[in-house]
């Protein structure tokens, strides 16, 4: 099962494979359907169910697959791999509702600004593989405690899919340019609380 994205939106690509099942979806059911397509609509696929505000942990381990991916793509790998265990895994019906519902309209109104149809000029090779670098930092940062900003990085993780799909080299750069932010912010914050977290240990060793 595959579809041509040159005519078709993500959204629609996405909302045809949900909508034509004959069985319960897997995460392997994903993969056959979109694996062959280009991995700006991948990264899409696996970043439209982050989009949605998590509680910590719970989106460790979409974020942990697209992580994989986006580094396999700047390897420059072009194939697809997921541990057979979590390929068989099923999609529950509360899941997929919530992507019909929540997920995919966010991405039609980032579609409705940013994805044109059109002859376009290819990015490179090296642009596409440090895409994929920023991807994989976005979902380190998904992994983390960071209670909400999974929809931040989520939605930056989809700009740069939808990027890739148009190859927009303007937005490209410029979804590169908040993506680095955001990881030079959520760094720092984390390295201002562990130098805080290790002055309070040495307070105690003195203490003690």
């Amino acid at each position: 099962m595959s579809y041509s994205t040159e005519s078709k939106p993500p959204s629609q690509l996405i909302r045809e494979v949900l909508r034509n099942k004959e069985k319960a979806l897997t995460v392997g059911d994903i993969i056959e359907a979109f694996g062959s397509q280009s991995f700006g609509l991948v990264f899409i696929v696996m970043a439209l169910p982050l989009v949605i505000p998590l509680p910590p942990g719970v989106g460790f381990i979409p974020a942990g697959i697209l992580c994989i991916w986006a580094i396999q793509r700047a390897w420059g790998g072009t194939f697809l791999w997921v541990p057979r265990k979590i390929a068989k895994r099923e999609l529950s019906e509360k899941f997929i509702h919530n992507i019909e519902t929540k997920a995919i309209p966010f991405c039609e109104r980032l579609e409705e600004k940013f994805f044109h149809n059109g002859p376009t000029r290819r990015l490179s090779e090296m642009e596409l593989r440090m895409a994929s670098v920023m991807v994989a930092a976005l979902s380190i940062l998904i992994m983390l405690p960071t209670p909400g900003l999974n929809s931040i990085f989520a939605a930056l993780i989809i700009l740069l899919g939808i990027t890739i799909l148009n190859s927009n080299r303007k937005l490209l750069w410029l979804n590169m340019s908040f993506g680095l932010l955001a990881v030079f912010l959520v760094g720092s914050t984390l390295y201002a609380g562990s130098e805080l977290l290790f002055d309070e240990i040495g307070d105690l060793d003195d203490f003690f």
